[in-house]
């Protein structure tokens, strides 16, 4: 087991500079996932760490040692690609061998190691068959085994499970998470996917144009996220963005028809323009009339929940998650009513939180 260290980690391949000074600390045992949208340069960074690439500028440490001039079979870490990666010529048991036996490792301990790794995976009964012979699944499982048997510091997952169907892939993200809690081994894994982060990480490395937009446990990047972009990129459906200001007082926003008493005021601040943030699921049904009133203009039934789609006064786009059972039709009026404690006030030039503003500042 190690920790990882990132510390001023910039790449560019030539003129374009794909990360821009990146830092992180990754403790001994923790599942970072790094997350983002496609390019912006989380992969980049799982390949730094593993030797894939090389450092433009800054350093990285695995367990307290300098790696950037480390070819990646001397880092002590092990990956899982998203292709599987498999030699479809070998069966399951050399599959996962391999390693050992270039390395020169003794029979015995080669046989141990496999043999207690397919224990650990269920693939006791698989050993003698070829990944051609293999569910989706169970070649993920192989090529886990593959890096479970070197006995790695860190595990780092580059996107394993993008080629899965959707019950699978919740299927591996739980079998991933209990397997790395159970080996109690670093682990940083890539996805662009947030419910994938958000079940399999310790913390959440959300990542923007090359750089960290936010870093945190998944629930924290939830209920405080740090910019605009992290709140609409959290969570499903995004939050509400809605512009408008704060009163003379600072203790309402408002906007042509809306005016939201705030559980906070912040006389320092009345009057300044902001983005009001409020997530579909804390915004509920009122009694006669609510704080909104929207005209809803689709209802997206998923089962146990729904999601309205509408406008309220002035055209502004509103989403709002419901129970499944909650009676609403198409072309009416809903008046709902936000959580008091869920408002979010983020400056509408920078996209920063105010909270976040205010702390940047009297730093």
């Amino acid at each position: 087991m190690a920790e990882v260290t990132v510390s001023g980690v910039e790449k560019r391949f030539g003129p374009v500079e794909v990360l821009k000074g990146v830092d992180v600390d990754i403790a001994d045992g923790e599942m970072l996932v790094i997350l983002g949208a496609s390019g912006c340069g989380k992969t980049t960074l799982l390949r730094l760490i593993a030797g894939l690439e090389t450092v433009t500028a800054g350093e990285i440490r695995i367990g307290g040692r300098v790696v950037n001039d480390l070819e990646p079979k001397d880092r002590d870490i092990a990956m899982v690609f998203q292709n599987y990666a498999l030699y479809p010529h070998m069966k399951v048991y050399d599959n996962m061998a391999y390693g050992l036996r270039n390395r020169g490792m003794a029979k015995d301990e080669i046989d141990r190691r496999v043999k207690e790794s397919a224990r650990i995976l269920g693939l006791a009964d698989f050993l003698d068959r070829k990944p051609r012979q293999l569910s989706g699944g169970q070649r993920q499982r192989v090529a886990m085994g593959r890096c479970i048997v070197r006995e790695p510091a860190v595990f780092l997952f580059d996107e394993p499970l993008s080629n899965l169907d959707a019950a699978l892939r919740g299927q591996m993200r739980v079998e991933i998470r209990q397997l790395q809690k159970r080996l109690a081994t670093t682990g940083v894994f890539v996805t662009h996917d947030q419910v994938e982060a958000m079940t399999l990480a310790d913390r959440i490395l959300l990542m923007n144009r090359g750089r960290v937009e936010q870093i945190g446990a998944p629930m924290d990047l939830y209920r405080r996220p740090r910019t605009t972009y992290v709140a609409t990129f959290i969570g499903s459906p995004a939050m509400n963005l809605i512009q408008g200001h704060l009163d003379a007082t600072g203790a309402r926003f408002e906007r042509e028809g809306l005016s939201i008493a705030l559980p906070t005021p912040r006389p320092r601040e009345g009057g300044r323009p902001v983005t009001l943030g409020i997530r579909p699921e804390d915004l509920s049904p009122a009694n006669g009339t609510g704080e909104f009133a929207l005209r809803v203009g689709l209802v997206e039934r998923l089962g146990a929940d729904q999601v309205v789609f509408g406008d309220v006064v002035g055209g502004e786009p509103l989403l709002v998650r419901l129970p499944g059972a909650y009676s609403v039709v198409e072309n009416d009026t809903l008046h709902v009513v936000p959580a008091p404690d869920a408002l979010h006030l983020f400056d509408p030039d920078t996209g920063l939180r105010i909270d976040e503003e205010a702390t940047r500042a009297a730093a």
